[in-house]
């Protein structure tokens, strides 16, 4: 029997032995959370962050005066778009990190600035890739690049934020940053060819997965805070750690992300939402209703997807409602940054010479990552 023969409900959600299945299922998308927790929500976070980030503004200034340089050109279309792609990063929590773990170990350095400059640079360029990947209409409430321009110019602008990123992150007296900045940019690429080669693989296992966000996310943040650390002298050891953080904190960022494009909301996030569940990307809310349902619902729904089924989205819309995918997710994220949070106050504890703010901005930065609303 087709799903468009009965409901999604009956269909699918029979039998699933699933002690959550209880819970009220939506006829809408996903619009759990009210329009007043989410104002609230985006309200607090925006004040936390720059609460959070008060210790280094000055740095951050000047991080932003160098993307601005950076980001021109000689010829008028490519400058339009490097101004207009120079506004996608938000709050900028890459160049954030990396100056707050310069501060954790010592004063702020010139090295500092620029390799904060570099983080962005690259985030910036898998931004405008992303949006491609994803079909994605809108970035920070405007038009992503290939929608304001085409896809051909988004992917070379892309790239060429990419290679500008690597002379940058080699202009100083050592090619360690270079390396870094490539090292990690290379796993965030295999992280996205993963992820793409994941589509409708329902028989993705968690470890997997989360392995898939630590490269996508997680490499960029790591590296973020490693440069950091070293560009204020650190040892390859404080380096490694404070890699650690950032890499924990970056890959519970996507989890949250996972959640958000299911119950988050477009006006506030400034995104468009709802994109993997209608690309069939098996994130972790999927991954979780899927494990909770019988073999026979979960083998239906599943030969209903490859058929096409207009129904079948809905009818997974409806099991993560019924079950704990949303609670899933967001302890999973959650229970990241509190290791993360562990970690580098263990390691300022060991620490002489940095800005003792900077413990504190590093620890509400990363419990914030994991309560906003885009």
């Amino acid at each position: 029997m087709d799903i468009t023969e009965t409901s999604t409900h009956r269909m699918f959600a029979d039998n699933s032995g699933n002690p959550s299945s209880s819970a009220k299922p939506r006829t809408d998308s996903f619009a759990s959370a009210s329009s007043t927790n989410i104002d609230t929500s985006a309200d607090l976070y925006r004040a936390e962050f720059l609460s959070a980030i008060e210790c280094i503004v000055e740095p951050l200034r000047l991080v932003e005066m160098q993307i601005r340089s950076e980001l021109t050109s000689d010829d008028p279309y490519i400058g339009e778009m490097l101004q207009y792609v120079a506004k996608l990063g938000g709050k900028r929590l890459r160049p954030a990190l990396t100056l707050l773990c310069a501060s954790l170990v010592g004063p702020v350095t010139d090295e500092s600035i620029r390799l904060a400059t570099v983080v962005e640079l690259v985030h910036t360029a898998t931004l405008v890739h992303d949006d491609i990947l994803d079909d994605a209409i809108l970035r920070r409430h405007q038009p992503s690049v290939h929608v304001r321009w085409n896809i051909p110019a988004s992917v070379l602008i892309g790239d060429w934020l990419f290679t500008h990123a690597y002379r940058l992150a080699n202009d100083g007296d050592s090619t360690l940053p270079g390396r870094w900045v490539a090292q990690s940019a290379q796993r965030v690429c295999e992280g996205e060819i993963r992820q793409g080669n994941s589509i409708a693989n329902w028989d993705l296992d968690e470890a997997t997965y989360l392995k898939l966000l630590e490269d996508k996310t997680g490499a960029l943040c790591g590296v973020s805070c490693a440069l950091g650390a070293w560009s204020a002298g650190a040892d390859l050891e404080t380096c490694k750690i404070l890699e650690r953080f950032g890499n924990l904190l970056g890959t519970a960022f996507q989890l949250y992300d996972d959640w958000l494009d299911l119950w988050g909301d477009a006006d506030r996030s400034g995104k468009t939402l709802g994109t993997d569940l209608n690309q069939l990307k098996p994130t972790m809310p999927l991954l979780r209703a899927l494990s909770t349902w019988d073999s026979p619902s979960r083998t239906r729904w599943i030969a209903a997807t490859e058929r096409g089924d207009e129904d079948a989205v809905q009818a997974m819309q409806e099991r993560m409602n019924q079950c704990d995918a949303s609670e899933y997710t967001l302890n999973a994220a959650k229970s990241r940054i509190r290791e993360a949070v562990e970690q580098v106050t263990e390691l300022a504890s060991k620490l002489s010479g940095g800005d003792c703010n900077a413990l504190r901005s590093l620890v509400r930065l990363a419990e914030a990552s994991v309560s906003r609303a885009g």
